[in-house]
């Protein structure tokens, strides 16, 4: 069985990093039961907002920077829903045809600065990013490109992906899979599959069943209408999906942390049995 997070967090021999990028609804709460070992940095462009963030989240450490390919100026489009605001500019006429997307309809721009995540963590007191998840609006590529060398301690990636585009010009669910996988990392799992209904019919009106399968067992499921636009996207290290070498016990308990936290049970004590941890 797999143990509390409390536990795991009290196996750690060194401080887990996590970047939560676009982290505007708070960054700790799945973190926080792992206790003091792991340290969260949120990183938004709207100052404001990090601010009120830092006040309700003293534990975390909130930047109020836009992360990027490279360190130069760039322009955020921002929208009525100010979460959705982007550094691609809202596709002109898809608020008309999906309802549902009225909140990216187009209310300003600010020029804003990029930093890359590498020349941040170079200037940061941590020396490694463990987890990172990124919530940007269509620029998650971008963010990434600019994090060639933090990725390289990366254990598992939360990616907002497009696999339709809401916003001009922004790399899809493909051009992101295709980065990291190149770079060491596979698909686990795809969930949060968001649809949006057609203007003269509502994605409620309708009944689309669908069928999951959990090795050979069949889950169904009752879905509605409406046309897939978005998901999150989960990526791990090629090694924790295929188990290439037996993990050090201080591996296996970070994996294990960075897992469990997302719900992967299976995975986690997939990395503690690999390692004789249990």
């Amino acid at each position: 069985m797999l143990p509390p997070p409390e536990e795991l967090g009290r196996l750690l021999d060194d401080d887990l990093v996590v970047a939560d990028v676009g982290a505007r609804w708070g960054a700790a709460d799945r973190w926080r039961s792992f206790g003091s070992r792991v340290k969260v940095v949120g990183f938004d462009p709207d100052e404001d907002e990090c601010l009120r963030l830092a006040a309700a989240e003293p534990d975390v450490t909130y930047v109020p920077v836009a992360l990027g390919p490279e360190n130069r100026q760039a322009i955020l489009y921002r929208t009525a829903e100010p979460a959705c605001s982007s550094l691609y500019p809202p596709i002109a006429d898809l608020v008309d045809q999906r309802p549902e997307l009225h909140v990216i309809r187009p209310v300003g721009e600010e020029v804003v600065d990029l930093v890359t995540l590498d020349s941040w963590l170079d200037a940061s007191p941590f020396a490694a990013v463990h987890v990172l998840k990124l919530d940007t609006q269509g620029s998650e590529l971008g963010v990434l490109e600019g994090a060639e060398r933090a990725l390289a301690m990366v254990r598992l990636l939360e990616v907002e992906v497009e696999l339709n585009p809401i916003y001009a010009g922004q790399p899809l669910f493909g051009d992101v899979d295709r980065f990291l996988r190149s770079r060491g990392f596979v698909l686990w799992r795809l969930g949060q599959l968001v649809h949006y209904g057609l203007p003269n019919v509502s994605s409620s009106s309708v009944v689309i069943p669908d069928r999951q399968f959990f090795d050979s067992h069949p889950v169904d499921i009752g879905g509605s209408g409406g046309q897939v636009y978005w998901a999150h996207a989960y990526f791990v290290a090629d090694d924790m999906a295929h188990s290439i070498t037996t993990p050090s016990r201080a591996e296996a308990v970070l994996d294990a942390c960075t897992a469990s936290a997302f719900g992967f049970a299976d995975l986690a004590l997939s990395r503690l049995l690999a390692a004789g941890v249990l």
